[in-house]
């Protein structure tokens, strides 16, 4: 079920992704080749990095460097482990990182499918 969120598709003409929150959980949101994707934005290795570094179609963990396909979720690359940033949540997330639809509306807001 498509539901709308309170951020407007032009916010995308400017930028090529956006973290948005849905139910009290940040999904990324990419424009890649024209098309909006969606993933889950807390990194899976330690879930302590909202995905936040884009480049293309991939997200990389601003902490641990891990990168991740934002059409598939699929780590693409591992973590770089750097002990003197702790962790300070644990998540039981795993790879690939959960998917969603994206799409605008006709008036002009993001809708994702969750």
């Amino acid at each position: 079920m498509f539901r709308k969120i309170s951020v407007i598709g032009k916010v995308f003409d400017k930028r090529n992704s956006a973290v948005v929150m849905v139910d009290d959980k940040p999904i990324l949101i990419v424009k890649y080749n024209n098309s909006l994707y969606g993933m889950d934005a807390i990194c899976s290795h330690m879930g302590c990095g909202i995905l936040t570094d884009v480049q293309d179609n991939v997200a990389t963990c601003p902490l641990h460097g891990a990168k991740f396909n934002v059409i598939t979720g699929e780590m693409i690359a591992p973590p770089q482990v750097r002990p003197e940033v702790p962790c300070e949540f644990k998540s039981n997330s795993k790879t690939p990182l959960k998917t969603y639809k994206v799409r605008i509306n006709n008036e002009g807001f993001v809708e994702i499918d969750v």
